[in-house]
């Protein structure tokens, strides 16, 4: 008799084993279920800020044709995931038709960022889209081609947004008379063009910056110290459209800009 009981407490055990073994994987299944889904919730949030809360041309096409691919692929998972909730259906229609399209869109000229904010947002932004290129890369969802091209546009554009913050810095000092703090926001973006030189692809641009800055210098030797005009009686009219010759040579740096050549991405 005392057999059977103990054989039914083992057995007891093996079952309440089993059922804490079960529980805690179904568990499991639901807290790695659940992240997957804040995840790609907010992957889908980020790449769809990134692809429509800035001016057309900010991105090249194939940025934005990357950015369209990443959230159908977003709003596929969450639809198998969530299948009960219909937004992401709808969400992968559209993405899908805003791809299909994109492919037909010409290369629009090239935007500059000047608000701060929008630069900080767009760095943050272009930092996860970095994070999904090379995440793509180690799944071979993507070959290395695809990947330095996509990595080379990304730190390109970090690039140019960085230049442009100092530039947009640089022309609010010379509005308000502020022209050696002009000077020092023209030469941080001469730095950053120079630290990534190696190949001389930014020489003119550096040539120009360095034009401006012997120019404004020149002007602030001619200044005495503290002469500088206050921001409480600056003239309404830019310092940079006020001299002609300025506004020319930052007419020319933005050309030059613009030719920056983008590396192939073959399908």
């Amino acid at each position: 008799m005392s057999a059977y009981v103990i054989a039914i407490i083992f057995l007891l055990l093996i079952l309440l084993a089993g059922y804490l073994f079960l529980s805690h994987s179904i568990e499991k299944r639901r807290v790695q279920r659940q992240r997957l889904i804040t995840a790609l919730r907010a992957r889908r949030n980020s790449f769809r800020d990134l692809a429509t809360s800035f001016p057309t041309g900010f991105l090249s096409n194939e940025l934005t044709a990357l950015l369209y691919r990443a959230l159908v692929d977003c709003c596929d998972q969450l639809s198998r995931l969530e299948p009960k909730d219909p937004t992401h259906a709808e969400q992968f229609n559209l993405y899908t038709n805003l791809l299909a399209t994109q492919k037909d869109n010409n290369q629009q000229a090239r935007v500059r960022l000047e608000n701060p904010q929008q630069i900080k947002e767009a760095h943050s932004l272009l930092q996860e889209l970095h994070r999904f290129v090379m995440q793509q890369s180690a799944l071979h969802l993507i070959n290395q081609v695809q990947t330095e091209a996509y990595v080379d546009q990304i730190n390109r554009l970090v690039l140019q947004m960085s230049v442009d913050g100092h530039v947009f810095n640089a022309r609010q000092a010379q509005q308000v008379g502020k022209v050696r703090l002009a000077v020092h926001y023209y030469t941080l973006a001469r730095k950053a063009l120079a630290a990534e030189n190696a190949s001389h692809g930014f020489d003119k641009q550096i040539a120009q910056l360095d034009a401006m800055i012997a120019k404004l210098q020149e002007k602030a030797e001619a200044t005495p110290e503290g002469a500088e005009q206050p921001a409480a009686t600056s003239p309404t009219k830019p310092a940079a459209t006020a001299d002609g010759s300025s506004s020319k040579e930052w007419k020319n740096f933005d050309e030059e800009n613009e030719k920056w050549k983008k590396k192939q991405i073959y399908d």
